[in-house]
């Protein structure tokens, strides 16, 4: 019998240096990881964070990681969990089109609580996140698009493995204690998607807790705790368990693992919205610039894939009137309309004031949607769509996108990351303290401590 998939893994993780890592590859990590940064300092202020936070603090622990922006220092474990919390509240983080899941929101603040815990150095951290952001990713595209279907929210579910896997490279594991980090992983995968269903805050912690429990497995498999080796390909692994209608592709987890790097994929957000949104909120933008006025519209159609029309259209009743900043994230009549009034959808525009703006909301009513065939041929590849306007006079306005900024077809440029985190973060830190960490993590690699970074996040 051959090596499972999890072994194979485990292998090539066990043997992973950073000098085999693609410049492109190191380079875009640096991106995301400052990206992640940004997003979790914007996120300190707001409730969920703020419990999350007290929530921590009340639990206490070894004080060894430091919760980012939260001047607090509590376990490992603990201190993933806050800070992918933190990280995933306005849904700004990156994502993978095709994994159809956040990565860098679970793998980072795993791989940065042991990072911090055992002194590791940047390129240390940088081959963990790398790692384990491959291993999130692949599980991802192994469902083919398809595990939204059966109600699970891939972040979490397929999350916690690359939390795991990058956790297990931080402390520096051989092939079998990743191996059975990557088992124990399978016990704690977790993230269901019923969160949309009242636009609760539990999307958030589905991020935080794939984090810890990254973290808490990889402990537990240090010490020699056992789990199976067939986590992901036994007849109950994660893969048939979390499939929907038995459609998957192992091949899409291992092939070339090691010498193409998936994550090189991995978009960065620039609207405060569903990742779904992104290319409405690219044509709303569009249309704004092309001079429509929005009080002269009669009718706005959207043609979208029809995982979009199942995630951004259900429930209807709260789609064009969002009663939750949660709503408004994932509501496709939303994102059209505040981009074609306001011309923009930063996080300003996803606030609890924001979404009840009355001439936002009267164009939102009157978008409608329909399935497009040729958008849904080619999901998850990428996520094209086309808004058509149809105004009172009769005149038409159109505007399609295949690739909506951010896309690694539409990049995200070093220096507009280091806009948007400047943006993100311009609360909590002042500009000499952000141009110390933009200078710290676009030199990531040559940190032999991270004692500078940490101590300019707390």
């Amino acid at each position: 019998m051959g090596k499972s998939l999890s072994q194979q893994v485990a292998d090539i993780g066990e043997k992973l240096e950073f000098s085999d890592l693609p410049k492109p590859v190191v380079d875009n990590s640096k991106k995301f990881i400052l990206d992640l940064l940004g997003n979790i300092l914007a996120s300190k202020h707001i409730e969920s964070s703020r419990i999350a936070l007290a929530v921590a603090k009340d639990l206490g622990g070894n004080p060894t990681s430091s919760v980012i922006g939260g001047n607090f220092m509590t376990s490992a474990p603990m201190a993933a969990f806050v800070n992918g919390t933190f990280g995933h509240a306005f849904d700004m983080d990156d994502d993978h089109r095709e994994g159809t899941q956040h990565s860098s929101v679970v793998v980072f603040p795993a791989v940065f609580a042991l990072a911090e815990r055992f002194g590791k150095s940047g390129k240390e951290l940088l081959t963990g996140f790398v790692y384990g952001s491959e291993i999130t990713i692949r599980l991802g595209e192994a469902f083919l698009g398809q595990t939204y279907y059966q109600g699970f929210h891939p972040t979490g579910t397929c999350g916690v493995f690359g939390a795991a896997g990058g956790a297990a490279k931080i402390m520096g594991l051989d092939a079998v204690g990743i191996a059975r980090a990557l088992g124990l992983a399978g016990s704690q995968a977790a993230g269901l998607l019923e969160w949309k269903a009242q636009g609760s805050w539990s999307k958030r912690y589905q991020a935080g807790h794939p984090a810890m429990c990254g973290v808490l497995g990889t402990l537990l498999a240090s010490r020699g705790y056992t789990s199976p080796t067939t986590v992901w390909d036994g007849e109950d692994g994660f893969i048939r368990a979390y499939s929907y209608k038995d459609i998957w592709d192992y091949g899409k987890i291992t092939d070339n693992f090691g010498k193409r790097w998936e994550m090189a994929d991995t978009s960065i957000k620039v609207h405060a919205c569903c990742r779904f949104s992104a290319p409405l909120a690219d044509c709303a933008l569009d249309l704004h610039k092309q001079g429509v006025d929005v009080s002269q519209v009669e009718s706005i159609l959207a043609k979208v894939n029809k995982y979009s029309l199942k995630v951004l259209t259900v429930p209807v009743e709260t789609k064009a009137d969002p009663k939750t900043v949660v709503d408004a994230q994932f509501s496709l009549p939303y994102a059209i309309a505040v981009g074609m009034v306001k011309g923009r959808e930063t996080i300003a525009e996803y606030t609890g004031e924001s979404i009840r703006d009355p001439k936002v909301l009267e164009l939102a009513r009157k978008v409608r949607w329909e399935l497009d065939p040729e958008a849904e041929k080619v999901y998850p590849k990428y996520y094209p769509c086309t808004v058509i306007v149809k105004m009172k006079d009769g005149r038409e306005y159109a505007s399609h996108v295949d690739y909506p900024k951010g896309d690694p077809e539409n990049p995200v440029t070093w220096d507009e990351a280091v806009d948007k985190f400047r943006f993100m973060s311009g609360h909590h830190l002042g500009r000499l303290e952000q141009d110390r960490i933009i200078e710290l993590c676009a030199g990531l690699e040559k940190l032999e401590k991270l004692d500078d970074l940490i101590e300019l996040l707390k």
